[in-house]
């Protein structure tokens, strides 16, 4: 019975991170393009490509390709004056 609790506990610990991160990339691309509507400086157009990446590396079922490239997404889009 301890050990099945422990096992329980322990998975919950594991698993609580990926939980954390509640954002769709979906959600946060299209939080991207929305805060850089009518921004076309260089960071904008490239946070918006970084974004499509994205989804499309989801869509084709590599989420730590996707997550890489929604990271790269938002940091360009703070460069670019989003509020993200």
């Amino acid at each position: 019975m301890v050990r099945i609790l422990f096992l329980l506990i322990a998975s919950f610990i594991f698993f609580a991170p990926f939980a954390a991160s509640a954002a769709s990339v979906e959600e946060r691309s299209k939080a991207i393009y929305t805060q850089l509507k009518g921004n076309n400086n260089y960071y904008a157009h490239l946070a918006k490509k970084f974004a499509n990446v994205a989804v499309n590396e989801k869509g084709q079922h590599d989420v730590t390709a996707a997550r890489q490239f929604m990271d790269l997404a938002e940091d360009s889009a703070a460069k670019a004056g989003g509020q993200l």
